[in-house]
């Protein structure tokens, strides 16, 4: 494959498409507002990875990433219905690059040159060659085994070469073929297709020769006599006499003309001399010179300098032609046709500037010549997939449904969900004329829309705790209605994906799903309380802290409005960290329900974990202390008093009591 298609695409996954046709057997694996994840989603997947990767475990979680963007373009499609032609516009811009992925990285490189039809009936006539238990689904074979039928089909089409093969040099074989297609595909297009570039004259050339006559003229020219000899004081005895021309010419010899800062014939470069014609002038002795490439020794006498002259237009035009070409490219109009395609226009200089457009800065000065290699690339691709079919390909619909979505979900994103937070422009405003003086300036009002939006979004929770946590930045503040200033400008980064959290899931109500295929494992996590919460028990119980762990945190992101949700949160979110090894993260979950709730009838539990977790595990015996003699301050008489006690008394005892107290027990089960 060519470097210069690199510049086309980057990767097959980061490009974008769009179609809505689907085949027969393409089948809903779940439904999704009005539309549905399909069969053909996966087939895709399938497509960019490694024969070994395509099985169910390993595709669905990008499956089910596929799934959650499909629910939020529906979402903006309810939104923003009016932006459907501009999405429609970009995805048509990029039809050329995709269908050229498809050509290459589906037809050519993994089909051999077959299209899917001829795989699928191929597969049909030997079914029985073809069996793994670990298959996406028995009704998607090319998706499952494509380059495996590729092979064989192109095998049983080329029967010289099929005689040559055997288990062991198979794949070296298909591999070598499969280069060599890649390899001339590109020429042989060109010849089917007639492509031929245009020879385009660099514009106003004399113009360009007239108005830099210095860059065109002849070099200076010495008309010289030459004397030399092997050595220099030899040299310099021959000539201690002569004074004039005359009596130099008897024993000199007299040269063709020399070109300033050419090699002189017999002699080779030698720059000092173009030094001392340059200080000496005409009718002058130079000193005696080496001459390095022949190690001799000359004296010139300067005879006569023939003074540069400008190169009469008709030599000097192909010069002036690469001068202006090394200087990058000269400009033309859009309309100029650079490439034709059996005669007919194929690429304008219209098409270079849109594609140099769309380019980063450090590649907004590649060559016009680069650009037209891309350009031609694209194009043949493209217009042979579609002589292919290839754009009514499962994997092309498929492809372009989930570059829609990606296109959709940027709209809600950029309108919504990184620039207002869904708070309307006046509320934005009047809380910015409110708080710019402490909090905003001197960003202007358009520029600090985001920050005033997570303003009026950050709940009284996340105030709550971090008084909590962090009390200490704070000062002497009595509580947290003081600090909120203060706290915004330290917990604003950190609580802004929460605010966004929610707005998705707010937004995604409007978008209800239902699972159609179970066996994939799909997941659509509840926006509900008792859901996240009946779910989170049952991962934990079934041994999967980690996911216990992921939908109480998000439980404890979705409502921040209960006090009794974030109080149920944190207690469990504090154990499933204890499991996890997370030892800092529990303890903040204690100290916040102590903090907040600490005078609820339970709350003794969290001042003794949170002792507890402190001098067991952290191993930090003075802050575990004060936590102990608190709860026994407030809570003398709970049904863990007497624990924190011993607690108590063994971290005063450094840990003697305890050490008793279990050989005790030992001594006692041994007896």
């Amino acid at each position: 494959m060519r470097k210069s298609f690199v510049i086309l695409v980057a990767s097959l996954a980061s490009l974008v498409l769009f179609g809505c046709s689907l085949f027969p057997q393409d089948r809903p694996i779940a439904k999704i507002g009005n539309t549905s994840l399909f069969t053909s989603d996966v087939e895709f997947l399938a497509a960019t990875r490694p024969e070994s990767a395509r099985n169910k475990k390993s595709i669905a979680p990008d499956l089910q990433q596929v799934a959650e963007t499909r629910r939020m373009a529906e979402v903006a499609r309810l939104l923003f219905a009016g932006e459907q032609n501009s999405i429609q516009k970009k995805l048509e811009e990029g039809e050329s690059g995709r269908l050229a992925q498809i050509y290459v990285y589906l037809y050519l490189q993994a089909n051999l040159g077959y299209n899917n039809k001829a795989l699928l009936d191929f597969y049909k006539k030997n079914e029985g060659r073809y069996t793994d238990s670990s298959m996406l689904s028995a009704s998607m074979p090319v998706a499952n085994f494509r380059e495996k039928i590729a092979a064989d089909l192109f095998l049983k089409e080329n029967a010289e070469l099929a005689a040559r093969v055997n288990d062991t040099n198979k794949a070296a074989i298909i591999d070598s073929c499969r280069r060599e297609m890649m390899n001339a595909e590109l020429d042989r297009l060109k010849k089917l297709y007639k492509v031929e570039l245009v020879k385009i004259e660099p514009p106003a050339l004399e113009e360009y020769y007239k108005g830099n006559p210095e860059q065109f003229q002849t070099r200076a020219m010495y008309k010289l006599l030459n004397l030399s000899d092997k050595d220099s004081a030899a040299l310099a005895g021959k000539i201690k006499k002569i004074s004039t021309r005359e009596e130099f010419a008897k024993i000199a010899v007299e040269m063709p003309l020399v070109k300033q800062g050419h090699a002189i014939m017999n002699i080779g470069m030698l720059p000092a001399l173009d030094e001392e014609v340059s200080k000496l002038g005409a009718k002058k002795f130079t000193p005696v010179l080496r001459a390095p490439d022949v190690n001799a020794y000359y004296v010139f006498y300067i005879d006569s300098i023939v003074e540069p002259q400008l190169k009469p237009w008709d030599r000097a035009k192909d010069f002036a032609k690469s001068v202006v070409e090394s200087k990058g490219d000269f400009p033309l109009d859009s309309s100029v046709v650079l490439v034709t395609i059996g005669g007919k226009p194929f690429i304008t200089e219209r098409e270079v500037l849109e594609f140099r457009a769309k380019l980063g800065p450090r590649q907004q000065m590649l060559r016009r010549s680069a650009i037209i290699s891309n350009l031609i690339e694209e194009g043949l691709y493209a217009r042979a997939a579609k002589e292919k079919g290839l754009d009514k390909s499962v994997e092309y619909i498929a492809w372009t449904r989930q570059i829609a979505d990606r296109l959709y979900v940027r709209v809600l994103m950029d309108s919504i969900l990184t620039y207002t937070l869904g708070i309307p422009e006046e509320a934005l405003k009047t809380a910015y004329e409110s708080e710019k003086d402490s909090l905003f300036l001197p960003k202007s009002f358009e520029d600090s829309k985001l920050d005033v939006a997570v303003w009026l979004r950050i709940p009284d929770i996340s105030y709550r705790r971090e008084f909590v946590l962090n009390r200490q930045k704070y000062g002497d503040a009595a509580s947290w209605e003081n600090i909120r200033r203060s706290a915004y400008k330290n917990i604003r980064y950190n609580e802004f994906s929460s605010i966004q959290e929610r707005e998705q899931a707010n937004l995604r109500k409007s978008v209800p799903v239902a699972i159609i295929d179970t066996s994939w494992g799909l997941e659509f996590t509840s926006d509900n309380f008792a859901e996240l919460a009946e779910q989170a028990k049952i991962q934990y119980n079934n041994q999967n802290p980690q996911k216990a762990k992921e939908l109480w945190e998000k439980a404890r992101t979705l409502f921040p409005q209960s006090d009794s949700i974030q109080r149920t949160t944190s207690y469990e979110l504090a154990s499933v960290y204890q499991d996890l090894g997370q030892y800092g993260a529990a303890i903040d979950e204690y100290k916040v329900i102590a903090g907040l709730w600490g005078n609820e009838p339970d709350a003794y539990k969290a001042y003794f974990m949170q002792g507890f977790v402190l001098s067991e595990y952290e191993k930090k015996d003075s802050l575990a202390l004060l936590a102990f003699e608190e709860m026994l301050k407030k809570f003398p008489n709970s049904e863990l008093s007497e624990d924190a006690r011993v607690m108590v008394a063994n971290i005063k005892s450094g840990g003697k009591i305890l050490e008793e107290l279990i050989k005790k027990i030992e001594s006692s089960s041994e007896e």
